[in-house]
């Protein structure tokens, strides 16, 4: 959570330099008159800003002291990489490499990212392909378990504390999408230093059955990969397009755009002066995440772009469940996870166990709730229920009235016909015979 390093501000506000003065008040949030400074417009550019904060923050290599993954000591360089996020520059694990989640990302060299294991082009809809090494990145885990996790030992170095992004000390910590930007401002939990943190992570996996495609979007409400393209972003997700949609609000009423937001090499960034304006950009975008039509009073609606942010049909997300314990300075530690003293390990540092909770999970699957196959079954039942009818009664009415009417014809056959027999009328004798049956 520490903005700038005490050290690199005790230095910075010695010195003359004006530019460095106006950034660091602008990174702490300190209310500064800038048109004091009197400084060109053009003086503070994207590379000033950056190269600004790789100074004054704290390094991964600084505040990563050990990492232990799959139950091995393991460099921490290898497996973190530094990245931009609305919180600063953050160290971030198991992402996917740059140039599998941006459309011709900008290279930050100053930041050294490096990916020295393999990194393949995976996304949550297609997967991992079954000839994919088990050691491609985004790995998975081989189990459930502290032992399968990833264990950290992180240092505040809180002596160096100037100015924090809360009220406190310690680290934020974010479980995201490894296609995705993290923002951690806003979704992120908090750990202690000088407490030992346990958490137990529950993917929460979302799919779709391809089926679903020919239902109109807005009455699934959910995106394939296929029909949804982000401008900046390779892979759709409902955090990636809230974020680039932020940006392009922000960017159409403002004219520029926030530091940590995916933009084009000519965009401006935002100053310490467009917050308001950035603000109030982000409380339009919010009111256009699902293309509502609602009226803004302050931006004028029809010249912003249409955010339609609705989730994707195959997400993945987590949940977790966090417990935390003091660390002791008189229990026998663990070599490798003290630095400098023991009394410095429990006032400064913090111990992570991430590990997931099961080696199976319950998937979501979106799919047709009312098919033909549904309609046909209620329609049947509904007649069933309402008329005493159904399509079984339909067949015995039909079977009934034919065999009444064959059986009618047989009888007619079968049956003798009534005869009568009459004498020719003697006339002499005057003799009438009766009918004879």
């Amino acid at each position: 959570m520490n903005n700038v390093k005490n050290s690199e501000a005790v230095r910075i506000n010695a010195g003359k330099d004006m530019r460095e003065k106006l950034l660091l008040e602008d990174r702490c949030n300190f209310e500064t008159n800038v048109t004091a400074f009197n400084l060109d417009e053009n003086a503070i550019s994207w590379h000033s800003i950056l190269h600004f904060m790789i100074n004054v923050s704290q390094s991964c290599s600084e505040m990563l002291h050990l990492c232990q993954w799959h139950g091995n000591v393991t460099d921490c360089e290898k497996i973190f990489n530094p990245t931009m996020t609305d919180e600063g520059i953050c160290c971030n694990f198991n992402s996917v490499h740059r140039k599998y989640l941006l459309y011709n990302p900008r290279d930050w060299p100053d930041l050294n990212i490096t990916f020295p294991y393999n990194s393949i082009d995976w996304n949550p809809e297609t997967g991992y392909d079954e000839n994919v090494a088990a050691d491609s990145i985004p790995w998975r885990p081989y189990g459930a378990g502290q032992f399968y996790g990833l264990t950290l030992v992180l240092d505040a170095d809180i002596p160096e504390y100037y100015c924090s992004s809360t009220a406190s000390v310690g680290f934020k910590m974010l479980l995201h999408n490894p296609v995705e930007t993290p923002k951690i401002a806003e979704f992120a939990f908090t750990v202690t230093p000088g407490e030992e943190t346990r958490v137990i992570v529950a993917p929460r996996l979302s799919t779709a059955s391809k089926s679903i495609i020919s239902v109109p979007q807005r009455k699934r409400k959910c995106f394939f990969t296929s029909e949804r393209k982000l401008r900046y972003y390779r892979t759709y997700t409902q955090r990636n397009c809230v974020l680039e949609c932020e940006a392009n609000f922000t960017q159409k009423i403002c004219h520029c755009v926030q530091y940590y937001m995916p933009k084009s090499s000519n965009t401006p960034i935002c100053e310490k002066k467009d917050d308001a304006c950035a603000t109030d950009a982000r409380r339009a975008m919010e009111l256009k995440l699902y293309d509502d039509d609602s009226g803004i009073t302050s931006i004028n609606v029809s010249e912003t772009p249409s955010c339609n942010c609705y989730p994707g049909c195959f997400e993945i997300n987590y949940n977790v469940e966090i417990s935390q314990s003091k660390l002791v300075p008189n229990f026998n530690i663990a070599g490798n996870y003290i630095k400098k003293s023991k009394k410095y390990f429990t006032e400064n540092m913090a111990v992570v166990h991430l590990f997931f909770v099961d080696s199976q999970f319950t998937k979501y699957v979106k799919n047709e709730l009312f098919g033909f196959t549904e309609f046909l079954s209620s329609t049947g039942g509904l007649l069933g229920l309402f008329m005493g009818f159904s399509f079984l009664s339909l067949v015995e009415i039909v079977y009934f009235l034919l065999l009444r009417i064959c059986y009618r014809i047989y009888k007619n056959n079968q049956i003798p016909r009534n005869t009568v027999q009459v004498h020719p009328l003697d006339q002499s004798q005057n003799v009438v015979y009766p009918f004879v049956q």
